[in-house]
Order: C-alpha cells, then structure tokens, then sequence
C-alpha cells in the first residue's frame, strides 16, 4: 500500500512538472513573439556621410570611414528626406528596419539635414 501511495505521490510530481514545463515553454515564446514585434520599433539614429548616388525611393550614403549604405526614403513625407543634392554632406536620422523576420534591415530616413553642400562649378 505505501508503494502505491508513493507512486501515485510520484506521477502527480511528475505531472505537475510536465505542465510547469509547459507553461515556461509557453511564456518564453511569447516573449519570443513580443521580442520580434518590439525589434521592429527601433529607437532612432543619426549618422552623417556625404550623398553618393539618389534615386526617388532611396539614396546611397558614403560615411566618412567610407562605409556605403543604401538608406530608404520611401513612405516618409517629402519634406524631410529631400533637399540635398549629389556630393552634400547630410545628417541622417533613421530607423532600421527588418524587411522579414531573420533578415537584413534597411536604414529607413526619418529626417534628412543637409550640413555641407558641395561646392559646384558654374
């Protein structure tokens, strides 16, 4: 009989621990869920370079370590991603942001500043 009451003692301690397992499982993949939405709201960033190349959805900044980066414009209000020409020195206030869960991000302009023009020849 005290056999019996152990084992039964034993499986309610295993079951308990299967649903706690469960249950840890089931938060640590919420938070894993909550993580991939909250990754997508990045805090802002500021970057200075000198425009490169442009098109009318993005343009082509060269950093003064002369790193290149393709930084889009596409769905931000005219007014401020615009304004600058080839070869000015700009200020950018960006976001980055995932295209797809797991894949690269894609510096998104907030805000274009231009600091230094270039100079041109008439």
């Amino acid at each position: 009989m005290n056999r019996m009451k152990v084992f039964l003692l034993l499986a309610v301690v295993i079951g308990f621990s299967a649903c706690q397992s469960r249950s840890k499982q089931a938060a640590e993949q919420e938070m894993t869920d909550d993580s991939l939405y909250v990754s997508s709201i990045e805090e802002e960033k500021t970057i200075i370079g000198v425009v490169g190349d442009a098109s009318m959805n993005n343009f082509m900044l060269i950093t003064s370590k002369g790193d290149t980066l393709f930084i889009s414009t596409m769905d931000q209000e005219p007014n401020d991603v615009t304004g600058f020409e080839l070869g000015d020195t700009v200020r950018v206030n960006y976001i980055e942001e995932e295209e797809e869960p797991g894949s690269s991000t894609i510096p998104t302009a907030q805000k274009v500043v231009v600091i230094g023009k270039k100079i041109r020849n008439k």
